[in-house]
């Protein structure tokens, strides 16, 4: 007799126990793979001294910074604070181009992240923050920059130097090179983002002059409607050795951002590691 025609339902074994397990797997099973996630890797490589405890909670990979979680929310890296804003946020990861740019990069928006990974792990007071930080030389003028990134900073100063011996065009930079913006408390212009410029982990490069071409995306608007379509030709630029050399030892580069700025680095080795492990 068919048990569906009689008003009655008979449920097998298996399918009693396909009801009373759960449809995703239990949160030390899903998460148990973290280490796999490839910004997970390359936060740990390069934070981890900050870092006291990673662990699984509430379905997601989680960071202990002094005595604070932040969650890695799909890149987001959010405190518990800023969950309610998640949807706003994108992930602090991005795609960077390696090598020498041949067009200006793709249009998009000016993306908002959180800062709450940073904050963390440097702090948000000035006065924290500069003990933090020191003048370093570099180019024949001083920046004052997070101990974080000092080893960094010199060795890029070593490369560049020795390519001024055999580049005229190095030679020309570091002779025309201005003055250093470095350390300051400050948002992105033209976003509501924490700029690096506020943990001591960014520079600007102001040469003498710009040789009437353009540096800034932000200054560029003044001038032109669709800045994003200048041309590279007609963007001011560093010696790509010089751009090399900053790549080389964790700092990007901000002429190859959409909203381009050319007289800025930034140490964000995570970016760069994350970058060469996909490549690879």
């Amino acid at each position: 007799m068919n048990p569906i025609s009689s008003g009655k339902i008979i449920l097998s074994p298996l399918i009693v126990l396909s009801f009373l397990t759960p449809a995703f797997p239990p949160l030390e099973q899903a998460t148990s793979k973290w280490e796999d996630i490839p910004e997970v890797t390359v936060l740990l490589e390069v934070y981890g001294d900050f870092i006291q405890e990673t662990a699984t909670k509430d379905n997601d990979v989680a960071f202990l910074i002094n005595k604070s979680w932040v969650y890695f929310r799909n890149g987001r890296m959010l405190t518990e604070e800023s969950f309610r804003f998640q949807d706003r946020y994108q992930s602090i990861f991005y795609d960077y181009p390696l090598g020498k740019l041949i067009k200006p990069p793709k249009y998009q928006q000016m993306p908002v992240r959180s800062s709450d990974f940073l904050d963390l792990v440097f702090g948000t007071k000035e006065t924290l923050l500069r003990e933090q930080c020191d003048w370093v030389p570099f180019l024949d003028h001083k920046a004052y920059m997070n101990h974080f990134c000092e080893e960094a900073l010199r060795k890029v100063e070593t490369e560049i130097f020795y390519a001024a011996k055999s580049n005229v065009e190095v030679e020309d930079f570091v002779e025309n090179l201005k003055i250093i913006y470095s350390f300051q408390q400050k948002k992105v212009r033209g976003s509501e983002n924490a700029s690096h410029h506020s943990y001591g982990l960014a520079l600007d490069l102001v040469p003498e002059s710009y040789d009437g071409k353009h540096a800034n995306w932000k200054w560029s608007t003044a001038f032109i409607k669709e800045w994003h379509l200048i041309p590279l030709e007609k963007r001011w630029s560093p010696p790509q050795a010089v751009i090399d050399a900053f790549e080389k030892n964790g700092f990007i580069w901000g002429g190859k951002w959409s909203h381009f700025d050319a007289i800025h680095f930034e140490y964000a080795p995570e970016i760069l590691r994350l970058t060469r492990l996909k490549n690879n």
